[in-house]
């Protein structure tokens, strides 16, 4: 069985500051990842890729890394806001095509707002 794991298990992050996500995985067969977003009561929206060849994808103020010699990837959010609040999906998959992918065990990642609007609590969700 495929995994995808993160790490580690919580974070706290200051309003403008960079929230940073981690997922490891255990299958040099994956070549395809992707990050999803999903707010409460609304389906996970696509946030960014990478293909196993590359070290790097950037799209605004999403960047992900990948070292694939480490079976690593994390995912940096910049200038992190209350609107960042939700939960993030780490996935992976051996193939894609053009809007469909075949994913394996994934990660959520819960970003939420706590107490201010300026601490974000980033823990693993359930």
């Amino acid at each position: 069985q495929q995994q995808v794991k993160q790490n580690p298990p919580s974070l706290s992050v200051t309003e403008g500051g960079i929230s940073i996500l981690n997922c490891d995985y255990d299958n040099t067969m994956l070549n395809y990842f992707q990050w999803y977003r999903k707010y409460p009561a609304k389906s996970p929206t696509f946030l960014i890729s990478i293909r196993s060849v590359l070290e790097k994808n950037e799209d605004g103020r999403f960047t992900v890394f990948h070292n694939r010699s480490a079976k690593h990837l994390s995912l940096h959010i910049s200038a992190s806001q209350p609107g960042d609040s939700a939960l993030y999906l780490c996935a992976a998959s051996t193939r894609c095509s053009p809007g469909t992918c075949s994913l394996y065990s994934n990660v959520l990642w819960g970003l939420r707002l706590r107490g201010t609007q300026t601490c974000f609590p980033l823990r693993t969700a359930a």
